[in-house]
């Protein structure tokens, strides 16, 4: 997989093999070569307390395997937001986390400058 291709806010597959079979991954690219696996069963579909969900970090080198391993099947590119919206919601996570530093950097230089 390119990393330089790969959506920006991940893509979402359902897993049909191993450990996390028939829960969702959220594959996203990360820092230092690395790729984020966010993993959960669909919530609508299990109790809180009995939802699968882990998350962990996979080097390029090993991403194929793990996927190959996984046997994700790849959500269709137009159902890809509403799906990860249900499972998992980072995205939206994602946005507001961004929004706070926005908001932080803007009042940092705004203070900054007042005390210059």
């Amino acid at each position: 997989m390119n990393r330089s291709e790969w959506p920006p806010s991940g893509r979402v597959g359902l897993i049909g093999g191993g450990e996390y079979a028939g829960a969702y991954l959220l594959l996203a690219v990360e820092i230092n070569d690395c790729w984020a696996f966010y993993i959960s069963d669909d919530p609508s579909l299990w109790a809180v307390e009995d939802l699968r969900t882990d998350d962990f970090w996979v080097a390029d080198a090993d991403l194929e395997g793990v996927l190959a391993e996984m046997a994700v099947e790849w959500a269709p590119e137009a159902e890809d937001s509403l799906l990860e919206k249900a499972v998992f919601d980072a995205r939206g996570e994602w946005e507001r986390r961004r929004a706070k530093r926005a908001s932080r950097r803007g009042r940092w230089f705004r203070d900054r400058r007042t005390q210059v």
